[in-house]
Parts: C-alpha cells; structure tokens; sequence
C-alpha cells in the first residue's frame, strides 16, 4: 500500500512538470536542429547529439553556441533539481493532509463517519473520548482543518467517489456512519459502501421516510434515522398546552423546521408565522393557516411588523449556523424582555452557549446532542459510539 502511494505521488509530480518538460524538450529539439544544419558537412550524428546538451563544444558559429551552453545547463539543472526536490517533499516532508490521509488508510476494523457537521463532530469526539479506531471523509476541507493538522485520520474528497472511500478504509470498518444532509450524496454513498464492502453496518441519515425504507432493503440492509423526526418527540412534549388556533412563529429553514410547522399547522391547525429568507411559501399554500415569509428576522421590531406579538404562545428560533448565535441571542433577550408570557424555544449547537440562552429562560434545545444519544441506543454493542461508562 505505501508503494502503491509513492507510485501515485511520483506519476502525479510528473503531470505537474508536463508542461515544463514539453518546453524543455521543444527548445532541446530546436537547437539540435540548428547544430545539424550547422555541423552535419563537418562532424557526425553523435557529435552533433553531444554538442546539443553542451557536453562537446563547437568550433562554427560562437555567438549561438554561447547563448544556447549557457541557457541549456541552466534550463536543465532548474527543471531537474525543482522536479527532484518537490517530489521529495511530496515524499517525505511534512504534508499534513498526506499524513491525515495516511492515518486513514492504515486504520481496520474501524467507524467510517461521512461527512463533519454538528453531529458527526459529536461523533468523532466520543471516538477520539473513548479511544476507538475511526475515519472520516469531508468534502470542504475548512471543516476539519484542526483535525488535519494534528494528524487525525482524515480523507478530504467526495464520498461519492470509489477511490477516496477505499483511502478511509471502508473496506476493512466494521461500520459506516453517514450523517450529511444532502440525499444525493447520501444515496450514491450508500451505493459505493456496498460496492466495497457488503457486510459492514451501515448507519444512514435521511428525512424522507420513503428513501428511509429504501435503505432498509437489499442490498444496503441500512439502519436509517432522521434528526428532525427525534426532536420532535421533544416539540410535541411541549406542545401540550396549545389549542387550536395558537399563534406560533417559526425562524428557519431546514427539516426540523418543516416537521414543526406541519406538526403546528396541520396537526394541531395552529396560525403559524413561518419567516425566514431562504424559505419557499409555495410549499405551504395547502396550509391557509401557515402565513411564510421570505424575509430575514434580526430585530424585536422585524417580528412586530408580521405578526401581534401580545397574542403568540410560543416562537422556535431554529436558524442552524452558529454565526447567527449573536443574533438570537440579542433577539430572545429583546422578546423576554418586552413579551414574557411567550415560550421561546432557542436551537443551539454548543452546550456551553446553550448555558446563556437558559439565564434568559428561554428553553434551549440541540437537535445534534439529542440525535447522538438516541443513535447512540440504536447501534450495535459492537458499535464505537456504543455509549460506554
């Protein structure tokens, strides 16, 4: 396997120097060329050769032949020594995505997570906790940069593709773990793992409950879960107290955001406040009672525009970047303060943060969090995440 590595590194060092190469051999050709036209009455074929890469001199036309003995060597020896010491770095110098790549391949037995969003880096982190063999495999290699550069077994590329997948070792884990949120990949990854390797455990996470028991069968005999569908349990919970007709505003745009406002709207026939800018309103217009809004929400006075706030029972802010962390915080402070009588429900990805949003009473909730301990009484003894004391 490591020679299989070098190999590829040398062939891909040759691609890179096509090009200079290429231009190397053109000007080589011109000038033998001009040599033999020169000196073909006067010397033979090999001493014409010798004189074209400067090794004999030539006694007709000085001026040329001092420029091309001065630009050739030096042509040669930059092109030569620049191939040879970059290949030895590809080779042997520090490479942090080549030693993460490497710890990858060498790994057996082991967890495959696929992708590196909020619940494959709580995945990762009670593996590297409790010490168990994984890998991992992201496409934006920004994601896992602190990962990289301290040697974790990481393989940046496409989980769609074949190779990048037998450089995490999928043919030698025990189980995959597959947590993105974009179906087509999730399908196509599902597809190469069972190409590789056919009887590992394969965990898939998809929302759509159709694709879920397509997964279910041959040949992926997969156990699928969704995030969104486990949080509900906690949406429902504190739905309790609300009656047909409740005013509810939603902030978001993502699956758990879609469970709840059909939850809200359909099941319950609640008025619901669905606003954010990257929503599609058609996908509600089966829904009179569901009012969406294609607009950005960061200001106590944005909300009061929509809707009567006097009259809300309860807001879900769910928006799932932590970049806008700042601004719902600064916004549930804004409505605790003025509306109190509201329930907020606030999304957040760090326990730590969430520990803020609690001092404003606002109850906090981690779909991510929640979804790692229910996936946790899903898997297999034999499992890495199996939770262990």
């Amino acid at each position: 396997m490591r020679q299989i590595g070098r190999w590829r590194t040398i062939k891909n060092q040759f691609k890179q120097f096509l090009l200079p190469f290429i231009i190397f051999l053109l000007f080589w050709i011109a000038g033998f060329i001009t040599f033999y036209v020169i000196e073909r009455d006067s010397k033979s074929f090999f001493d014409i050769f010798l004189i074209s890469i400067a090794i004999r001199a030539s006694e007709g036309s000085p001026t040329f032949y001092n420029f091309y003995q001065f630009l050739w060597p030096l042509l040669f020896e930059l092109l030569i020594l620049t191939f040879i010491l970059t290949t030895l770095q590809e080779l042997y110098g520090y490479n942090p995505l080549y030693k993460a790549r490497k710890a990858a391949s060498h790994k057996r037995n082991h967890t495959v997570v696929l992708g590196y969003n909020h619940l494959g880096e709580r995945i990762v982190e009670y593996l590297r906790e409790h010490k168990k063999p994984y890998s991992i495999v992201e496409i934006e290699q920004d994601k896992i940069e602190d990962l990289i550069n301290f040697d974790q077994p990481v393989v940046v590329g496409d989980y769609t593709d074949k190779d990048v997948m037998s450089l995490a070792g999928v043919h030698k884990c025990k189980e995959v773990i597959c947590v993105t949120t974009d179906l087509r990949r999730a399908l196509i990854a599902a597809e190469k793992v069972r190409e590789i390797n056919k009887t590992c455990d394969l965990y898939m996470r998809v929302f759509n409950d159709h694709f879920r028991d397509f997964l279910k069968g041959e040949p992926w005999n997969a156990f699928t879960f969704s995030i969104s569908k486990w949080t509900m349990e906690s949406v429902k919970e504190w739905s309790d107290d609300i009656k047909e007709k409740d005013e509810i505003v939603v902030l978001g745009n993502d699956t758990i955001v879609m469970r709840i406002v059909e939850f809200y709207g359909r099941d319950l026939k609640c008025k619901v406040y669905l606003i954010d800018p990257e929503i599609d309103p058609e996908i509600y217009n089966d829904l009179p009672n569901v009012l969406a809004y294609q607009e950005k929400i960061q200001f106590l006075a944005n909300l009061e525009e929509r809707c009567d706030m006097n009259t809300l029972k309860q807001l879900y802010l769910c928006w799932n970047t932590e970049e806008l962390f700042s601004d719902a915080i600064l916004l549930t402070v804004a409505i605790k303060k003025r509306y109190p009588n509201i329930d907020l429900f606030v999304r957040m990805f760090d326990e730590e943060l969430a520990q803020i949003a609690k001092t404003i009473e606002a109850t906090t909730f981690s779909t991510s969090a929640y979804a790692f301990q229910m996936l946790q009484q899903e898997v297999k003894p034999s499992s890495g995440i199996y939770p262990r004391p």
